[in-house]
Formats: structure tokens, sequence, C-alpha cells
């Protein structure tokens, strides 16, 4: 049916884009923590830039993670152990940006948390017939993932313990060269680690458009 893995990765970037009229794909999304043969998502958000930075979106999540919240920008500055210089080129983003507005000389107001360009991160690992070791490279993506699937050639793919799958949440794809079925369909869920979520769907975003992000920009949020 398949010769090799590869050849599946189109079947299913056919098959759901024409499920998901809106979908977006990136072919071996590497997270840090393992190489996705295909993640893709359903809405994006449009983005002029990005912070693209795992150090500061942390800070943001951690710092500027509330609406309403007043932040004391001298207490900002020690908290983060950022050079003022970088602390100030992340304030001055988002103050650009409308998530931040300046009361006073000392304080901030969070007027709208910031938020990642993509909203669902859907991951696929695709094996011809190697269900087990798929299985766990599927398991690695799911903290930063939404939904997380194996993939699996027709002919193999009543050797998966499917039980174990329904178990971690891991949905099941059968692929042939004229269609995919989806087996077992995981559910949505939050990623457990949130900040690499938004640091990977920046990522993501930056693939699918090859947009300028701060990190290429003058006068932002890269600064040493």
């Amino acid at each position: 049916m398949f010769r090799y893995e590869k050849e599946m990765i189109p079947i299913l970037k056919e098959q759901l884009s024409f499920r998901h009229k809106n979908s977006h794909f990136v072919n071996e999304f590497n997270s840090g923590n393992g190489i996705a043969d295909l993640v893709y998502t359903t809405q994006l958000e449009e983005k002029k830039e990005l912070i693209l930075d795992y150090e500061l979106i942390s800070i943001v999540m951690n710092y500027l993670n509330r609406k309403n919240k007043i932040i004391e920008i001298k207490e900002f500055y020690s908290n983060t152990f950022l050079s003022k210089k970088k602390a100030f080129g992340l304030i001055q983003f988002l103050l650009d940006g409308g998530n931040l507005e300046q009361i006073n000389d000392e304080n901030l107001l969070v007027k709208e948390k910031y938020s990642a360009p993509v909203k669902d991160i859907i991951s696929i690992e695709a094996k011809l017939y190697d269900w087990k070791n798929g299985f766990y490279q599927a398991l690695r993506y799911k903290p930063y993932s939404n939904k997380s699937y194996l993939a699996i050639s027709q002919e193999f793919v009543h050797r998966v313990d499917k039980e174990l799958l329904k178990e971690n949440n891991i949905g099941l794809m059968s692929v042939s060269p004229n269609e995919v079925n989806v087996i077992i369909n995981p559910k949505l869920e939050k990623p457990s680690n949130l900040i690499a979520h938004m640091y990977l769907a920046e990522k993501f975003y930056m693939q699918v458009f090859h947009e300028k992000t701060i990190n290429k920009t003058k006068n932002k949020l890269q600064i040493a």
C-alpha cells in the first residue's frame, strides 16, 4: 500500500483540508521534544508581529496574564530578571499591541491578555506499521497540543491497541491511498504546558505565513 511513511502525508493533508476548509499545515514540525510528521489548525488569528521567544512568552503568561491587573513597573523589572532594556522592549511591544495601557509613570494596566495566533494545535504522528513507537511519539506532543493522533497505514491498523490510545486520549487515523478514516477521535483538551503551546503556536504561524517576527525587526523585542 505504502512504501514510506512520507507517502501518507499528502493524503492526510488532502483529506483533512477537504473536511476542514480553513486548515493550515506544517510538515515535520519541530517542537523541541520530537518532530511531528504533520501539525495543523483550523483557526488562525492574523498578527503582524510575534514574540517568538520562550523566555519572554513565559514572562507574559506569568506576570501579565489577567485582564485589569495593575503592574508596578519597578517590581516587574526586579521580578523578571530581564535587563531593563529588554523588559522595556517587551512592555513597549505590548503597549503598541494594545495589551497594556500606561496609567502613570509607575504603573501599567493589562487591557487584553496576549493571545496565541493559533487556537488549536493538532499533531499527527504517521507510521506504516510500528504503532507502539508512533503512540509514544504522539504522547510527546500532548503537552503543547489540543489533540494528538497516531496515523497508521490501513493494512496495519488492526494491530493497534485501541484501548491504550483511548486511555491516553490519543486519536487514531487509518490511511489508505484514497481515504483517511478517523477511528478514535480524541477529546479536545487544554495543553498541559501553556507556555510551550503559546511559543509553538507562534512558531507554527511563522512557518505557515513566513511572517517577519519581532526577532527580525529593529527597535522591537529582540534586545540584548
